[in-house]
């Protein structure tokens, strides 16, 4: 298996790389005050806002200030008036943490680092950390999770887990954010014997439960209620399974991927008792009923939604997607019904931006460094303000938490740079 996936590396795009800094959970796990952003796409790690105000800016918006940091595409994670930057220099992945106000580093936590790459040049770690109570976690390119204590940096435990269950590197590294749920931190690995997911005590680091026989994907699962009961969805790589948080049993899976050079990586998206999943490379999209038994589908299309890393934004019943492929130069926004996939309205020459959702807005970060806001409206595009930000890559999923937007630029394969900015 790992030779037919180094075989399929070639025919990626070895120019591109997917940003897998915003895979995703949903729920509050973090214990912080309004305005948080603890973790990757938000809150509820829907790409959306919360307690946040977002208006056309009459006066462009003001870089309040900037950190040079190492490799990775990781974003931000927000909690508690400090920003958690995770990044790799030379050998070493480091978390630091910094002063919301100025930037000053706090504290920085230091782990050896031993991803060597894959299809893209840069070697540093694609997942937000996300915080929880007095507790930070952090997941590696090469797949090492660790917790780290938030008022100084201590390391409070470590695990090599793909090391230890025989994972394959895949594309791009570990990509796929663990989901906290309770006590159990629900990581995709992908390792051998059945260790595809596997459940780890926040609080120990100690292996609770392993389940499934697939890959990893670089998509993250995500908290849902099902009758009533707390459940995890999984996308996998080529299956996506249901389990019950607390011991990994499986009580549902269906079929979502493709063999060949594809990866799944926009995170689901579950409303009212519905999940929607989406990938490039010929997949499409797929709306199941979670409640339905056996599991239906409600809608089914290769030719609506096929995302090949920008997660979806709901809001009031219309999803605000990018379809299409960055590396083809094909990113097309649409504006599709949540209901029954009907397209309400299409961008062909948008490109490729990870779509933040605040109130009745969506705020759109440009790979190419350009900020647009735009209406949430189903009956056209109605663009309100744009900002050019400094020259570089802009692929991590940027941070909104108290009115201050926090966007990551790859300047090269090593070198970064965290830019704070008014936005309010």
């Amino acid at each position: 298996m790992k030779s037919l996936r180094q075989n399929n590396r070639n025919l990626l795009c070895c120019a591109f790389t997917i940003p897998l800094a915003f895979l995703a959970v949903a729920s509050h796990p973090h214990g912080g005050h309004a305005g948080d952003w603890p973790q990757t796409l938000g809150p509820d790690r829907n790409g959306k806002a919360v307690n946040e105000n977002l208006r056309a800016w009459q006066n462009t918006p003001t870089i309040r200030w900037k950190v040079k940091c190492g490799a990775g595409y990781a974003g931000v994670a927000v909690s508690n008036d400090k920003v958690y930057l995770w990044h790799r220099e030379n050998n070493e992945e480091r978390l630091d943490c910094l002063n919301t106000n100025d930037g000053t580093r706090v504290w920085r936590a230091r782990f050896e680092a031993v991803y060597r790459g894959g299809v893209d040049a840069d070697r540093g770690p694609r997942c937000v950390p996300l915080v929880s109570g007095d507790r930070v976690f952090v997941y590696g390119a090469a797949g090492d999770l660790s917790a780290i204590a938030t008022n100084d940096g201590a390391t409070l435990w470590s695990r090599q887990l793909r090391s230890e269950y025989d994972a394959d590197d895949g594309y791009f590294g570990a990509g796929s954010s663990p989901l906290l749920i309770d006590n159990v931190l629900i990581t995709p690995v992908g390792g051998s014997n059945g260790a595809g997911l596997i459940g780890i005590d926040a609080m120990t680091g100690k292996t609770l439960w392993k389940t499934l026989d697939q890959e990893a994907a670089y998509a993250s699962p995500i908290r849902v209620e099902i009758d009533n009961q707390i459940r995890a969805v999984a996308v996998m790589r080529l299956q996506t399974a249901i389990i019950v948080p607390a011991s990994g049993k499986v009580i549902g899976t269906f079929a979502f991927g493709k063999r060949g050079p594809t990866v799944n990586a926009a995170t689901p998206i579950e409303h009212d008792g519905k999940l929607l999943l989406t990938a490039s490379y010929g997949i499409g999209c797929r709306m199941l009923d979670l409640t339905a038994r056996p599991l239906k589908n409600i809608w089914d299309t290769n030719n609506v939604i096929g995302s090949q890393y920008v997660t979806p934004v709901l809001v009031d019943q219309q999803l605000y997607a990018i379809t299409g492929r960055e590396d083809f130069g094909t990113g097309e926004l649409r504006c599709v019904r949540w209901s029954d996939g009907k397209v309400a309205w299409s961008r062909p020459d948008f490109g490729t931006a990870q779509l933040l959702g605040v109130n009745n807005t969506i705020l759109a970060q440009h790979v190419d460094g350009q900020l647009e806001l735009f209406a949430a409206d189903p009956d056209q595009f109605r663009s309100l303000a744009s900002f050019e930000l400094p020259p570089g890559i802009y692929r991590a999923f940027p941070a909104l938490a108290d009115g201050t937007l926090y966007c990551r630029r790859n300047l090269s394969p090593t070198e970064c740079e965290l830019l704070a900015i008014d936005i309010d």
